[in-house]
């Protein structure tokens, strides 16, 4: 059956008369009494008695008429919610975060965007590397924010928004305030707390079996919140991104030799076509500035 029909339909139910409910729908009479008998015919009955000055649905008609009531609602909310998302009005957008990369920068994108974009419903999920790149893969999300120690590889195209160092983190009153830069071979001899989330945790740890050193590990976590917590109450040293320290009162210095940084990158399938709030997205990350200017 056509939507046209039903909609001929449902308006006699409501007027109960071939010449107005002709008129509601803007088209002839003998147009709209074609279209019902079209519907008639499909479906096998008679859904109007059709009495000179009595026209009134017949049983079968009272039978059908809540189900065409239904597909018209349907297609109705249908066609809202696709509208909605063409044009950006209520239209979902899931991004995901990889858990180690900090707020401090990416909520100055945000806060513009959202700003901009009112009628995007922008939903935020946490994940390491590994978990991030499976929900894209399944279309769970739509784009990732990940701190790529190293290239993803073929499955996934990346657009670099900004490089990021890894920092030594510790407490004040620390010996290493008064240096400029710590190098590991140095840094490998203090007590370390370990970040279980972090993506360059292996080339990390990597630094005591290259020198020799038994790592003394005071405690591990997959929080960063956690870590720096430790760090402040003097538990030892940590390794993290230098724009992902939060906590107020924690001092870093960056690292030597080696030195160590990781590529925070816009990250979606390879040849995946974007919806219209993601390709959104992905424009106004082109044009934000992620590197902030200089100060005075």
């Amino acid at each position: 059956m056509e939507m046209h029909e039903i909609r001929y339909f449902l308006a006699m139910c409501e007027a109960l008369n071939f010449r107005r409910a002709a008129v509601r729908c803007n088209i002839s009479q003998p147009a709209l009494t074609k279209g019902i008998q079209k519907l008639e015919e499909k479906l096998g009955g008679q859904l109007f008695r059709r009495e000179r000055n009595l026209t009134h649905l017949t049983d079968f008609g009272r039978l059908i008429r809540p189900y065409l009531e239904e597909i018209q609602s349907r297609t109705s909310a249908a066609q809202s919610a696709a509208h909605d998302f063409l044009y950006l009005d209520k239209a979902p957008l899931n991004i995901g975060i990889m858990v180690s990369i900090g707020p401090l920068r990416f909520t100055r994108f945000l806060s513009e965007f959202q700003r901009d974009n009112p009628g995007i419903e922008l939903w935020l999920h946490e994940g390491t590397l590994e978990e991030l790149s499976e929900k894209l893969m399944s279309g769970a999300i739509d784009l990732a924010i990940m701190g790529l120690p190293q290239p993803l590889g073929g499955r996934f195209d990346a657009m670099h928004l900004y490089a990021e160092r890894y920092v030594a983190v510790f407490a004040r009153g620390h010996r290493y305030e008064g240096s400029n830069q710590i190098p590991f071979s140095d840094l490998v001899t203090e007590p370390y707390i370990d970040r279980l989330s972090c993506e360059a945790r292996a080339l990390v740890l990597k630094q005591w079996e290259l020198h020799e050193t038994e790592l003394v590990c005071t405690h591990r976590s997959h929080r960063d919140d956690w870590v720096q917590g430790l760090v402040l109450a003097g538990f030892g040293m940590a390794v993290m991104p230098e724009f992902s320290i939060s906590a107020m009162g924690l001092k870093s210095r960056v690292l030597a030799e080696p030195e160590l940084s990781r590529n925070v990158s816009l990250v979606s399938v390879a040849g995946r076509r974007f919806s219209p709030s993601t390709a959104k997205f992905v424009k106004d990350v082109k044009g934000f500035r992620w590197t902030p200017p200089p100060g005075p």
